[in-house]
């Protein structure tokens, strides 16, 4: 079974070492993960998957990391940001998820920039930390949030990833786990495992893409 988690952290970005994040989420059932500030490496039928993630909300900072990470050397992640923003940065070859939509206006991820993410094979991911870690008002919004990006999804097709943002070991989430939060805002078995499976071919995508700016 292929099965990624999309975003990890581990030391010194967070408090685990990555060789014990591979350890604990091969037995949690993955394949893979993305290691936000690590290099790509492989240990016995394990990837560990390059990641590169942009905070910064200008799009030049965006192309510049996107120039950057050669192909094939990492995934490139970017957090969302406004609707100009977005547009802009789902038309950059060589980005490849962008996440955090859950913490933008509804209106920062329309029909337009979902018809693009899906003709430019970017992925949105769905960061399931929140729905851990948040209470409330907070959380029932992060799940209506997610609920509409889905709805974008089903009519326009653009691929999905899943994330657990751990920090540490004790947020990391076995793959039935994500499935499970996943069921939270909507997202079918069948769908929140491709979403799982989805990571390896953002890193050969297959439409045209190009770097704006």
């Amino acid at each position: 079974m292929i099965a990624t988690d999309a975003t990890v952290f581990p030391s010194p970005l967070g408090n685990t070492s990555i060789r014990r994040m591979v350890i604990e989420t091969r037995e949690l059932g993955f394949d893979s993960i993305v290691a936000i500030g690590q290099p790509g490496w492989e240990t016995d039928g394990f990837s560990v998957i390059g990641g590169l993630l942009i905070r910064e909300t200008q799009v030049k900072a965006v192309i510049n990391a996107a120039r950057a990470n050669s192909p094939g050397k990492g995934l490139l992640v970017v957090n969302a940001g406004n609707n100009s923003f977005n547009r802009s940065i789902i038309q950059i070859k060589g980005v490849h998820v962008i996440r955090h939509l859950h913490k933008t206006e509804k209106n920062s991820f329309d029909h337009i920039i979902a018809r693009m993410a899906a003709e430019n094979h970017v992925a949105i991911d769905i960061d399931l930390r929140p729905l851990v870690m948040s209470r409330g008002v907070w959380r029932q919004k992060t799940i209506q949030r997610y609920r509409d990006i889905l709805g974008l999804c089903e009519r326009f097709q653009f691929p999905l990833t899943m994330s657990s943002n751990a920090r540490s070991v004790v947020e990391l989430k076995s793959v039935r786990e994500m499935v499970s939060l996943a069921s939270l805002v909507g997202l079918e078995e069948p769908v929140a495992m491709e979403a799982l499976s989805t990571i390896k071919g953002l890193l050969t995508p297959a439409g045209p893409v190009q770097v704006v700016g």
